[in-house]
């Protein structure tokens, strides 16, 4: 049997359809024939043994012994013969075996039935005859001359022939009701699978010029409609998709072009005039450029990961009140600012570590950008999740206008923004990471500066 993948759904399902209706007409000649035969078998057999009453009968009522061989008219298909019981002699027969010779005698008894059996007499005077008889009984019969025997046939109607003759018909049509079957099979299958095709078509064409062109709908809710709808909500994903990644490749590209243009700027010029260049300013710019390249490099690779699924969260339980603290002790060494943690209380969580430090580092180097003097620091638990707060004392944001700000490459003021060294990428991986947390991040409204609410399920979803 060929290898069915190779070939087309419509040839593979008119196959299997055809083969399906070759074993179901094979099953149904068998039982064809089978029924003919014992119908034609058993109506021969009712006919012969009508015929052997009736002679019976007219033996029965006859008022002399007849000497000589009598001749019976013919009812049917059915022929009598009548012989004594030695089976020598015939006594009676119908008109067309009238001078056949004896065709069969009584078998041998059986030890265990007192039925008799009919044997066949087989010579060249009866051969011509014993070809047009068939379904032969025998049974025993009274006469005047004395009891007899009785055979009764079938004649010039043969039941093997009936049944060849079906059999040869149902050879011949059986493969041309096939072939038409077929035919017929894939014609539908190509008029059901038109519109699979147009669709298919349909997607191709899009795929190769414009995602936001769609499919048209069929209306209904057939397969091929839902499918429509399936393939158009497929597009809209992938639509989407596209934008975004050729927002976030130029956003990326504008990103890293600002400070390699500062550091190419920088560097250009204390090289053309070397012995007047401040070149510790140049060191400066060097570093913090590089670092805010550094950041940014690292921000994107975590991004893509996350985005295509390959960064793995290993749960594990995480102190985040031990996170606070930690980032409190690096503000106070790294810069002159107060840090209050004196709202910090035990607050334990089921996460990523390394996602919740991240986290932490963000919302915290956002807040020290633009703090004035002092930092807030908070962790609690409220019902099923824990909080984490951050406020700085710096310029305050319009709160109904902060969710943008969870959004990447968006900063409040870009200028200040950069000159920090901020990426717009930094609260953008904090929703991230909340999220995959099964939390929320958002701004809180408060009277001075700007409040971070944070909020992280105590115990994660091992689907998240």
């Amino acid at each position: 049997m060929p290898r069915l993948h190779k070939f087309s759904i419509r040839a593979r399902l008119t196959f299997i359809f055809v083969l399906a209706v070759a074993a179901i007409l094979s099953v149904t000649g068998v039982s064809l024939v089978h029924l003919v035969r014992h119908s034609l078998a058993g109506d021969a057999d009712n006919e012969i043994q009508s015929q052997m009453i009736r002679t019976q009968e007219i033996f029965a009522n006859a008022k002399s012994p007849d000497t000589y061989r009598v001749v019976l008219a013919m009812h049917g298909d059915v022929v009598i013969q009548v012989t004594n019981l030695a089976g020598t002699k015939v006594w009676a027969a119908s008109s067309a075996i009238a001078k056949a010779p004896v065709l069969a005698r009584s078998g041998a008894a059986s030890r265990t039935s007192a039925r008799l059996s009919l044997k066949m007499v087989r010579t060249s005077r009866d051969e011509a005859t014993l070809s047009q008889i068939s379904s032969g009984q025998i049974g025993s019969i009274a006469t005047k001359r004395g009891p007899g025997l009785i055979f009764g046939f079938i004649y010039g109607k043969d039941i093997d022939h009936s049944v060849d003759v079906l059999m040869a018909s149902l050879v011949v049509s059986f493969p041309l009701l096939l072939l038409m079957t077929g035919g017929l099979i894939w014609i539908g299958m190509g008029l059901a699978l038109a519109p699979v095709e147009s669709i298919r078509r349909r997607v191709d064409a899009i795929a190769a010029s414009d995602l936001s062109q769609r499919v048209p709908p069929s209306g209904g809710n057939d397969e091929i409609a839902r499918m429509a709808r399936t393939v158009n909500a497929m597009l809209d994903r992938l639509e989407a998709s596209s934008q975004f990644e050729q927002e976030f490749v130029s956003n990326a590209s504008h990103e890293l072009r600002s400070p390699l243009t500062t550091l190419l700027a920088t560097t250009e010029r204390a090289a053309k005039d070397p012995d007047h260049a401040d070149w510790n300013e140049v060191g400066e710019v060097v570093m913090r450029e590089g670092r805010r390249l550094e950041t940014l490099i690292d921000d994107l690779a975590w991004l893509a990961r996350h985005d295509e699924h390959r960064a793995e969260i290993h749960s594990v339980d995480v102190d985040l009140d031990d996170l606070l603290l930690v980032e409190g002790h690096r503000v106070r060494l790294l810069s002159e600012l107060s840090v209050d943690t004196t709202m910090v209380r035990p607050t334990r969580v089921t996460g990523d570590p390394a996602m919740l430090k991240r986290m932490i580092r963000n919302v915290v180097d956002n807040a020290t950008r633009y703090a004035t003097e002092e930092l807030r620091f908070d962790s609690h638990y409220d019902g099923d999740e824990a909080v984490v707060i951050v406020a700085d004392d710096g310029d305050g944001i319009d709160v109904s206008q902060s969710d943008r700000f969870f959004e990447r490459f968006v900063r409040s003021d870009p200028a200040r923004a950069r000159h920090s060294g901020g990426t717009g990428l930094g609260l953008a991986i904090v929703a991230e990471i909340v999220e995959r947390h099964g939390g929320s991040a958002r701004f809180a409204a408060t009277d001075v500066g700007t409040r971070i609410e944070l909020r992280v399920r105590r115990h994660r979803r091992k689907s998240s």
